[in-house]
């Protein structure tokens, strides 16, 4: 049998990291057979981060209730691990937002323990700002997402404050949420030319320019960034809704065999993500692309065994596909909506959906 040791080093060899997951997962199995409180500790930090690094909140949320508690009925063995725990909480916020089956209840209360542990530690409330902001625009609600986005800003940065990169790149997403893709555009350049990166940027930062480079009329300058975000994006499971945003491109300016390429190559990791906001919009891209193929008879593509209809002679039926997918994304909708008390993820699903009449 292995030990908690080998398993740690076989988690750390893989590429991508959701390969860590199964080898972390039988660490922290080990760990807690053997009663090795540290141990188990340290497997469980590492599994929360590969599985909220790699499209699998639940786990993460799973294996940090249990980090969380360990820490709490230990504090002064793992005191050192305080600033890391608040760091990864951040993480478990967004991915409950994310989540359709965490009751905004339950949410509420996780925010107000992670302010209230944040404040015990001596910082502010910047991060918290942020993740207000999260939900209003989540909800739809733009007099709510103006106020947080003005509170967020006005608040001094701590040491629970997201890096430079990812934080000039959240307030160009707010402006394509509010309609200024100007001001988005503006920043998202900036981005690039200076070379801010971290895990996320400027990956998401070039796909995030695309529909504002074409609005205002930048078709060059638009192909570079789909170009080189796609080649960044390409294959990775944490960037499915990165790679959603680079169909819409392609829908947008009539490259639909294109589109219909990389759909397929990424169809296989997106029904395997367990975020369902990502999900979500890879779902609604997917009814949108069919729908532009519904001219044609049939369309011959290789796709994964793990689809639902997948037929062996690999031909398929755009229509059928088409209101498969189109049923998929509303039953996640559904699931937010209803949540969530509003009509936002059904009218996105609409929005989405004109993409594949309008081509």
């Amino acid at each position: 049998m292995q030990t908690i040791d080998e398993l740690l080093e076989l988690a750390a060899e893989q590429d991508p990291i959701e390969g860590a997951i199964p080898f972390l997962e039988q660490a922290v199995r080990l760990a807690d057979s053997q009663q090795d409180r540290e141990a188990a500790f340290n497997a469980r930090t590492e599994l929360v981060q590969a599985a909220a690094f790699s499209g699998f909140p639940d786990k993460a949320l799973i294996h940090f209730a249990g980090l969380l508690g360990t820490y709490d009925r230990h504090r002064q063995q793992f005191e050192s691990s305080t600033y890391q725990i608040l760091w990864m909480y951040k993480w478990i916020l967004s991915g409950a937002l994310d989540n359709p089956a965490f009751p905004l209840t339950r949410l509420q209360k996780l925010e107000a323990d992670f302010e209230r542990r944040t404040r015990e530690q001596g910082y502010g409330s910047h991060y918290r700002a942020y993740h207000a902001l999260m939900l209003a625009k989540q909800l739809g609600d733009p007099a709510a997402a103006q106020a947080a986005f003005l509170a967020w800003r006005d608040l001094p940065r701590d040491q629970l404050s997201d890096c430079k990169a990812c934080e000039q790149n959240k307030v160009m997403h707010f402006y394509i949420w509010r309609g200024n893709p100007q001001a988005a555009v503006k920043l998202g350049r900036e981005i690039i030319d200076k070379d801010m990166s971290c895990h996320n940027v400027p990956t998401v930062t070039y796909a995030n320019l695309l529909v504002p480079l074409l609005t205002l009329g930048h078709a060059e300058e638009a192909r570079h960034a789909h170009a080189e975000g796609l080649r960044l994006a390409r294959l990775d499971r944490n960037f499915i809704d990165t790679i959603a945003e680079h169909l819409r491109y392609l829908l947008l300016t009539d490259q639909t065999g294109t589109a219909l390429t990389i759909w397929a190559e990424h169809l296989d990791l997106a029904l395997g993500i367990h975020n369902s906001n990502d999900l979500f919009e890879f779902l609604s891209i997917s009814a949108a692309l069919w729908q532009t193929l519904e001219a044609e008879e049939a369309v011959s593509v290789l796709l994964p065994r793990s689809f639902a209809l997948y037929d062996p002679a690999q031909v398929y039926r755009p229509a059928v596909l088409a209101t498969h997918f189109a049923a998929e994304a509303g039953a996640l909708a559904q699931r937010f909506d209803r949540r969530n008390g509003t009509f936002r993820f059904a009218e996105r699903l609409q929005e989405t959906l004109a993409l594949g009449t309008s081509t």
